[in-house]
């Protein structure tokens, strides 16, 4: 099956190349439409990473060891590439996007879902898609980590592609959310999760907002011995998390700025906030775990663009998270771990033409984290991490 994706892939990318449109639009007649569309994204470039850890005691530095610096050249095609088809009979819809590298349930497809429009009255889907609890991609541009490098460095993940039933009207979308990663019911996801957010744009396009969030009841206490979640005290807990994002255009869209903060708890167990440090490679790794604790996590994270000419424009990206491991037992909770990761990040779009785009980079994303915190609020051991990323990463849509 992979290597006929990645045959299909490579069929698709050579057929965009030679096909100067943005979409193949196979049928439309009346109330009917079938469209064919596609994104191939490919990257090149270097990647370089330093760490260190001190041992701490009561506060001085016992010793340092120290790794690095280490560098290597990175290149590859993105795992989201995508070639996909839309269809529209009436009131009824449906999508099926292949990705390239898709490791699910689903095989090969990043989106599966059919939809019907009640009109005024709104929509209901069921598939899967990305959940609303996620931002939209159009608050973050980092490329890095496919399309997420802000995730794990202040900003919220844009994409979780979930099976979902979910309910929209007049920009408000709610949703019933399996996270179980399996078809049917299994232990710990009798009870689906309840994603919704709120999108809201104006009439000449040039604000954009969102607010969202979600929650999660997990309850583990009943399974087979050995299969306990460790990540709750008895096996039971919550896990939840709110955000809000805004966008605004100004100087006829020549210039944007636009920012998401978010805040939660145990949202890496359904994937929507993480913990993030990098190696020198194109994709981040998360840092944190926990026993018996709490993960806390609130971020922020801003960019700017402005557009130079209608081929070059400018962005650069900042953001930082603070996480924190709150440890619990049957009577007490204490701060046991704390990280603080950051990024900055400048891009250099260049728009060869309408549906293709070269995009150089250079990112810093690092930070540091305190591990083993007594009482008294000392650590036993300070780890910092550093990676930098340069590369050109180039997009063409069809």
């Amino acid at each position: 099956m992979k290597k006929f994706q990645r045959v299909l892939f490579v069929s698709a990318a050579v057929s965009a190349l030679i096909a100067p449109m943005s979409a193949l639009e196979v049928l439309k007649d009346d109330d009917k439409s079938l469209e064919v569309y596609g994104s191939v994204r490919g990257y090149v470039g270097f990647g370089g990473s330093a760490s260190a850890t001190d041992t701490m005691n009561q506060g001085s530095i016992a010793a340092t060891q120290a790794w690095g610096p280490y560098g290597s050249a990175l290149y590859g095609l993105q795992g989201n590439s995508r070639l996909g088809v839309k269809a529209k009979v009436g009131n009824l819809s449906a999508a099926a996007e292949l990705g390239y590298v898709e490791d699910s349930q689903y095989g090969a497809f990043r989106q599966l879902w059919g939809s019907y429009s009640f009109g005024s009255a709104g929509a209901l889907l069921f598939g899967r898609t990305d959940t609303p609890s996620v931002a939209k991609a159009l608050f973050a541009s980092d490329a890095a980590n496919t399309d997420q490098g802000q995730a794990g460095f202040g900003g919220l993940r844009t994409s979780n592609r979930k099976l979902q039933l979910s309910y929209s009207i007049t920009g408000f979308t709610i949703a019933l959310v399996d996270d179980s990663g399996t078809i049917g019911a299994v232990q710990n996801e009798a009870i689906p999760r309840i994603a919704a957010s709120y999108y809201l744009q104006n009439e000449d396009k040039t604000l954009d907002f969102q607010v969202g969030g979600a929650y999660k009841y997990y309850n583990l206490g009943v399974r087979a011995a050995g299969e306990g979640n460790s990540r709750f005290v008895g096996g039971s807990g919550s896990a939840f998390h709110i955000f809000t994002a805004v966008k605004s255009q100004m100087m006829e869209k020549s210039l944007y700025v636009s920012g998401m903060l978010h805040y939660g708890m145990n949202a890496d167990l359904y994937k929507e906030q993480n913990t993030s440090y990098n190696d020198g490679a194109y994709a981040h790794t998360e840092w944190i775990s926990a026993n018996n604790s709490d993960i806390h996590r609130v971020g922020a994270y801003v960019e700017s663009g402005y557009k130079i000419n209608d081929m070059l424009s400018g962005v650069l990206g900042l953001g930082y998270q603070w996480s924190a491991v709150v440890g619990h037992t049957a009577t007490t909770s204490q701060l046991a771990e704390e990280a603080h990761t950051m990024t900055v990040m400048a891009q250099l779009p260049i728009k060869l033409e309408k549906s293709l785009t070269l995009t150089p980079q250079v990112g810093y994303y690092g930070g540091f984290k305190a591990t083993g915190i007594d009482a008294n609020g000392y650590a036993s051991g300070i780890e910092s991490r550093h990676g930098l990323l340069a590369f050109v990463r180039l997009r063409y849509d069809f």
